[in-house]
């Protein structure tokens, strides 16, 4: 559950316009056997993404939470991931 909520995460807010992109997280997210996403295509990925992101978009605190979490994405390992260390219960409840 939580390797998917990360993989939802990481993919639902990466257009804000920062340094992290929905494409980059991604293909972070997507490349990690241990998050076991093979039934997620990177447009699907991308799109969930992109609609995260926007619900953000009125929420500076949100947007500022989500950009960390897609920097978090990008600079753990696999292991990490899947393990929750970039879980954010402020942006995801389950």
């Amino acid at each position: 559950m939580v390797v998917r909520t990360a993989l939802i995460a990481c993919v639902a807010g990466l257009s804000f316009g920062c340094s992290s992109t929905c494409s980059s997280v991604c293909d972070k997210l997507l490349s990690c056997p241990e998050l076991d996403a093979a039934e997620i295509g990177d447009k699907e990925c991308e799109l969930d993404c992109a609609v995260q992101e926007t619900s953000y978009e009125g929420d500076a605190d949100l947007s500022a939470a989500f950009e960390a979490y897609k920097t978090c994405v990008l600079d753990s390992t696999c292991a990490q991931i899947a393990a929750g260390d970039c879980h954010s219960e402020e942006l995801f409840a389950f």
